[in-house]
């Protein structure tokens, strides 16, 4: 290997993470993947929330537990970090309970903020891969049409979004076998055997989701890249705030390696995208 080269962290790499155990755990339902990890800042209460979304190709082998050491370091930052699990291809997810089981699981804090002093008044969904995908749904999931099964009338108010490495464009996604047959699985078909799924499902679809956007994406994560920046030409065009951040020399799970350089620039941008947000910059 000569000097310009660099070894990129593997998905097997990425299930090495350590596991960091959460300060509570709480179910939002009676499955067994329906429950959440809740990881508490010690700063003074009233606490600023994060909503925290694993990835892993919406598979049921990847789980939240690599995730752990993500929400500790945001809670080391000041953040209540509300790390969710959820039913995926292989153990429950087809279409809808995915989306279903994260809306719930989104909206369960409610149960908990009086409990645990959490602010919900600029909560931030934060996702990783898959998990991107799903923190794009929730900031924009009161867009879905109301025949949806997807549609509720009271969801829990996303501030702002932060999708790292994510798979922004579900239709140009699956147009493009970005991902498994698992996306197939969790959108009921393409979208042209189920064209409502995607309408309700699709971050695109649902444009604009009213909610300033960050997505930070790795340079040598070409195919991610390519799926953002389709994704960000349409953001803009509808209005939203979409920025994108390159991390230099990065894959897909540097980002999400809270000892990796590029880690400083997660933690920076959900920093920075909350502060713009409780000074009305978000709007």
């Amino acid at each position: 290997m000569n000097e310009t080269e660099t070894t990129l962290l593997t998905a097997e790499d990425y299930l090495r993470f350590p596991v960091v155990e959460p300060d509570h755990r709480y179910s939002y339902g009676e499955d067994s993947q329906q429950f959440g990890e809740l990881y508490l800042p010690a700063s003074d209460p009233p606490h600023r929330t994060i909503i925290l979304i694993h990835g892993g190709g919406y598979r049921a082998m990847y789980d939240l537990k690599p995730m752990g050491s993500v929400a500790r370091a945001l809670a080391d930052d000041g953040f209540a970090v509300w790390n969710i699990e959820y039913r995926r291809a292989g153990n429950g997810g087809d279409f809808p309970q995915m989306f279903l089981d994260v809306a719930a699981a989104a909206d369960h804090l409610r149960r908990l903020a009086d409990r645990h002093s959490l602010a919900l008044d600029s909560v931030l969904s934060v996702g990783h891969s898959a998990g991107g995908h799903l923190a794009l749904w929730l900031a924009g999931r009161h867009k879905a049409p109301p025949a949806s099964p997807l549609y509720a009338a009271d969801s829990l108010p996303i501030a702002g979004a932060v999708a790292l490495a994510p798979i922004a464009d579900i239709r140009f996604a699956v147009e493009k076998k970005l991902s498994s047959e698992a996306l197939l699985q969790v959108m009921g078909g393409d979208a042209q055997v189920a064209p409502e799924n995607y309408r309700a499902g699709s971050p695109r679809e649902l444009l604009p989701l009213g909610s300033p956007q960050a997505h930070i994406v790795g340079t040598e994560d070409a195919a991610i890249m390519n799926n953002v920046k389709v994704y960000l030409a349409a953001a803009r065009s509808a209005g939203d705030k979409a920025q994108l951040i390159e991390a230099p020399r990065v894959g897909h799970f540097e980002i999400v390696s809270t000892g990796a350089p590029a880690f400083r620039t997660v933690r920076e941008t959900i920093c920075n995208m909350h502060a713009m947000i409780k000074t009305g910059g978000g709007d």
